[in-house]
């Protein structure tokens, strides 16, 4: 009887350290397939936000009846052609280089280039995507910093463009490589940033939070790593560290608060920034504003800035 006892003792022990081993795999199997689906959703995620670029350009300088300009291309430094135009102003004057943001092109600042040639300075409008730019996605702002100052030599070597001092706008991804490029050459007199911000993964982070309609911590943290395996042998100025070279340049940081993760970024590399500065806060950065009495007043406030601080007199 007690050896029945004591097997029947042993039965239980036997079925429960079986059941224990089925639930760990039947675990383990769920972890591994719900890490492939969260890894394959954060690379679809992270693809969708570096493939992301509108290339249809709803007006040209022809279309708006300008007479006045050149079409201007350059080579980067992969031997990628960007299309640009050159809107001619006075002879002799400095010429401000326009920055398309995320998801835009040349053609969406051709009424805030055309109100600053209309007062005299040549503009530059450029594409940092095209058909014949060797990238086939976006580094959110590191390549387009290169990008900017091979515009900025190329602009300045044209005859009737000021070979000294250049002025420099830029929105979102281009107002990074506008702040970038305004630390490292000191052609840059005159800076304006539009929702700005000093690491490209706080851009990644905003788009990510747009296309998932909220913010996730989660969802954050695995484009990230994708993004950084993506941009790891890619150069990536520091620059919050650099600020300091910007000190005597006139800066006009312009913080748009439907971003609110941009926006504390712009509010912080104002707060930052040496003098002379100024920050303009906004609803909407440029881009996102359609036609009408909000958007003018916007230019007036960025033609009123380089009017102020980058003078048309030649050197």
């Amino acid at each position: 009887m007690a050896r029945r006892r004591a097997l029947a003792v042993a039965a239980p022990s036997r079925f429960s350290f079986e059941s224990g081993a089925r639930l760990i795999r039947t675990v383990l199997a769920l972890a591994a397939v719900l890490a492939i689906v969260l890894g394959g959703f954060s690379a679809f995620l992270t693809y969708r936000v570096l493939t992301t670029w509108n290339d249809a350009e709803t007006v040209t300088p022809l279309s708006s009846f300008q007479s006045n300009y050149v079409n201007l291309n350059f080579i980067d430094r992969q031997g990628g052609e960007h299309e640009g135009w050159l809107l001619m102003g006075l002879k002799g004057a400095p010429a401000i280089i326009l920055c398309h943001g995320y998801d835009s092109n040349r053609s969406d600042l051709l009424a805030l280039g055309s109100l600053l040639r209309q007062n005299h300075f040549n503009v530059y409008l450029f594409n940092f995507h095209g058909p014949k730019v060797r990238r086939l996605y976006s580094d959110l702002g590191l390549a387009q910093t290169s990008d900017l100052l091979a515009a900025i030599n190329m602009v300045t070597k044209q005859n009737g463009v000021n070979s000294h001092r250049v002025g420099v706008f830029g929105v979102t991804t281009g107002g990074y490589a506008a702040l970038a490029a305004a630390e490292q050459s000191p052609l840059v007199k005159a800076l304006v940033a539009d929702t700005v911000f000093d690491d490209p993964r706080l851009m990644l982070e905003s788009q990510v939070d747009e296309l998932l309609g909220g913010s996730s911590s989660l969802f954050r943290m695995l484009p990230n790593a994708t993004y950084r395996l993506a941009t790891l042998r890619r150069d990536k100025p520091n620059v919050r560290a650099n600020l300091s070279k910007l000190g005597g340049i006139p800066k006009l940081f312009i913080s748009g608060k439907d971003s609110p993760l941009l926006a504390r970024a712009t509010d912080s590399l104002y707060s930052e920034a040496p003098q002379p500065k100024r920050l303009l806060v906004l609803d909407h950065p440029y881009t996102a504003l359609a036609s009408g009495t909000v958007k003018k007043e916007y230019e007036d406030q960025v033609l009123s800035f380089f009017l102020q601080n980058l003078p048309l007199r030649a050197d």
